[in-house]
């Protein structure tokens, strides 16, 4: 299922930057998301939430990736900068800047960046154990 939600940020600076609520009478506090975001080695992926049930990274994506799904979690993407090709379940897609894309559990995948490079926000639900995804090429 394919959107164009540029408004859609809100909902991840609420899901990633609110503290929890421990009573009534306590409000969130919100929190500068660039203190508490765990990068990667190669700078390219940000894990802003992890839970056991959900993970959201900001990844920074180039080239292409393999056909692939994920047998245990649906698989949310949505775009922040440049264009990506998708290939979802056989079918081409073209996702721009502000298009996200939801992809259920088991169903095959795979991106193609195009031009240098695109940065996404990465959503699973429940969070998948990555050794378990299948790789189909």
């Amino acid at each position: 299922m394919r959107h164009n939600f540029s408004s859609f940020l809100w909902i991840i600076a609420l899901l990633t930057c609110a503290n929890e609520v421990h009573s009534q009478e306590k409000l969130p506090v919100v929190q500068n998301i660039f203190r508490t975001i765990k990068s990667d080695p190669a700078g390219s992926l940000w894990t802003l939430k992890k839970t056991d049930i959900l993970r959201i990274n900001l990844v920074k994506m180039k080239g292409e990736s393999k056909r692939h799904m994920h047998p245990d979690a649906d698989h949310t993407v949505l775009v922040i900068e440049g264009a990506i090709e998708g290939e979802v379940d056989g079918k081409a897609i073209q996702l721009k800047k502000g298009d996200l894309i939801s992809i259920p559990a088991g169903m095959p995948h795979k991106y193609t960046i195009k031009g240098k490079d695109a940065i996404i926000v990465s959503m699973d639900a429940p969070y998948y154990d990555p050794a378990k995804t299948v790789v189909l090429e």
